[in-house]
C-alpha cells in the first residue's frame, strides 16, 4: 500500500466498506486507520522542535506530537520511519496565480470586476499544481492577475488536485486589489492615473460598505430587504469581515497609500502584498498600523548608495511582525517558495521569522491559521520531509503530505 493508504479486504465492496465505517468514500484522508510518524526531528513552528519524536495522523488530522517516550503508538498504526530526516508544516502562499494552468486571470474591460472570481477557473489536473505541491506548498490564495484595480474574487485551495471539491478550503478566498503602475490603464479610461484608481476602488468601497450595512439592517430587523446586486454580493463578504483583501501595492507612495484606505478609512481585513522596490521606505508606516505585510516576488534591491538590501529584512528590523512570504507564482516558480525564504535569512531575516513567514504567518493572515501553517493537534496533517533544515536550499524536499496523504514523493513524483 502507499504510505497512510488501507487496503480494502478482499471481497469486501466499496458500499459495504462505507457502511462499515461509517464516513464518506473520499479517500485515505477519511481512513480511521493511525498513521505514527517518526522522525529526528518535527519542526511545529508554533513552539519548540520535538526531537526524536513521532506524529500520529488519524483521518487527515494530528492527533498527537511528542518525544517518543511520551507518545504511544496505537496498535495496528502503519508506521512510517523516516529516521533522520526533519518534518515542517507544509508552506502556504497566499499571492500564487498559476492554478488555472497558465493566464485566464485577467479580464481587462472593466476596471472594476468585484463580481468575479478564479473558482471558476481552477484546473485541478494543471501540471503546475502538481509542481507546487512537489515544492512543499500545500496551500495556496489563487488570485487573479493585477490588471486591473479590482480583479476579483482568489479561491483558498490545497494543492492535492483531483476533484475541485477536494481541494477548496474557502471559495471566496481573498478580495484581489492593485495599487499603481500593473492597473494604470493606458488607453485613457478612467484609472489611467493614480487619482482615477483611487476614486474608483473609494467609489466602489463606499457602494459595498452601503449594501452590506442594509443587509445587516435587515437581518437585524432594522430595515426593509435589499435588492439583490450580484456586483456586490462578493464585496458585501468584505465588509462583513468574512474575507480579506490582498492588495498587490509596490513602492513606498502606494504602500502607505493602501495602508491609509484599507485600514485607515475603512477598517477592513487586509493583506498588504508585494512591498518591493522601494516599499521598504514606508515600512515604518505600516509597522505603526501593524500592517500584515505579505513580501515578495522581489526581495531584495539595489540601494542608491550600492547596498545589497534585504527587504524582508528592512520591513522586520522597522516593527513589521506580520510578516509572510509569496513567490507571486509564476513570477518566481511556485515549487521555490522555499528558495524566497533562504534569500531572506541570507540577507537578514531571522531564520524563525522566516520559517514562520512560510507557514503560520500566512496561515493567520487569510484566515485557516486553525486548520494550517503548523504542527498542532487537531490541524489537517500537512507536512513535508527534508534531510534536515527546509530553508536550506541544500536539502531538498523529499516527501509532501496533505491531510495526511501523500502527494508527492521525490525520484517518483506526483504519486497521487
Amino acid at each position: 500500500m502507499v504510505n497512510g493508504a488501507p487496503l480494502l479486504a478482499a471481497g469486501l465492496g466499496l458500499a459495504a466498506l462505507v457502511a462499515a465505517q461509517g464516513t464518506p468514500a473520499a479517500g485515505a484522508k477519511d481512513s480511521p486507520r493511525v498513521l505514527a510518524v517518526l522522525a529526528e526531528r518535527f519542526l511545529t513552528v508554533s513552539g519548540d522542535p520535538v526531537d526524536h519524536g513521532v506524529m500520529l495522523v488519524q483521518g487527515g488530522k494530528i492527533q498527537a506530537i511528542g518525544p517518543r517516550r511520551s507518545v504511544a503508538i496505537p496498535a495496528g498504526a502503519e508506521v512510517l520511519d523516516l529516521e533522520d530526516r526533519f518534518v515542517c508544516p507544509g508552506f502556504v502562499d497566499l499571492h500564487h496565480h498559476v492554478s488555472a494552468g497558465g493566464g485566464d486571470i485577467n479580464d481587462m474591460v472593466h476596471p472594476i470586476n468585484a463580481e468575479l472570481r478564479t473558482l471558476d477557473a481552477v484546473k485541478p489536473s494543471a501540471a503546475a499544481i502538481r509542481r507546487t505541491a512537489a515544492g512543499g506548498v500545500t496551500t495556496t490564495c489563487f488570485i487573479p492577475g493585477s490588471g486591473t484595480s479590482l480583479g476579483g474574487f482568489g479561491v483558498l485551495l490545497k494543492m492535492t488536485g483531483g476533484r475541485l471539491e477536494d481541494m477548496v478550503i474557502r471559495e471566496l478566498g481573498a478580495m484581489k486589489v492593485a495599487q499603481g503602475f500593473n492597473p494604470e490603464r493606458p488607453s485613457g479610461d478612467l484609472g489611467a492615473t493614480r487619482m482615477g484608481t483611487s476614486h474608483l476602488l473609494h467609489h466602489t468601497l463606499l457602494q459595498g460598505k452601503a449594501y452590506a450595512e442594509a443587509w445587516r439592517a435587515h437581518e437585524e430587523g432594522r430595515g426593509p430587504k435589499p435588492e439583490l446586486r450580484p456586483d456586490l454580493e462578493q464585496l458585501r463578504r468584505v465588509f462583513e469581515r468574512k474575507v480579506p483583501v490582498l492588495i498587490h501595492t509596490a513602492g513606498a507612495r502606494d504602500i502607505v497609500a493602501t495602508a491609509r484606505m484599507f485600514q485607515d478609512v475603512y477598517g477592513l481585513w487586509m493583506i498588504l502584498s508585494h512591498g518591493c522596490f522601494d516599499g521598504w521606505w514606508a515600512a515604518t508606516a505600516v509597522a505603526k498600523r501593524q500592517t500584515p505585510v505579505n513580501l515578495g516576488p522581489r526581495n531584495y534591491q539595489f540601494t542608491r548608495d550600492g547596498r545589497f538590501q534585504g527587504i524582508p529584512q528592512a520591513y522586520w528590523d522597522a516593527g513589521c511582525r506580520d510578516l509572510s512570504l509569496n513567490t507571486d507564482a509564476p513570477v518566481v516558480a511556485a515549487e521555490q517558495l522555499f528558495l524566497q525564504a533562504s534569500m531572506a535569512v541570507r540577507l537578514g531575516l531571522p531564520h524563525e521569522v522566516a520559517l514562520r513567514a512560510l507557514t503560520l504567518t500566512p496561515a493567520k493572515q487569510v484566515g485557516v491559521g486553525d486548520r494550517v501553517g503548523s504542527l498542532e493537534v487537531g490541524k489537517d496533517a500537512d507536512f513535508l520531509v527534508t534531510a534536515g533544515d527546509p530553508l536550506d536550499p541544500r536539502h531538498g524536499i523529499e516527501r509532501v503530505y496533505i491531510e495526511g496523504r501523500l502527494i508527492h514523493m521525490q525520484g517518483q513524483g506526483d504519486v497521487r
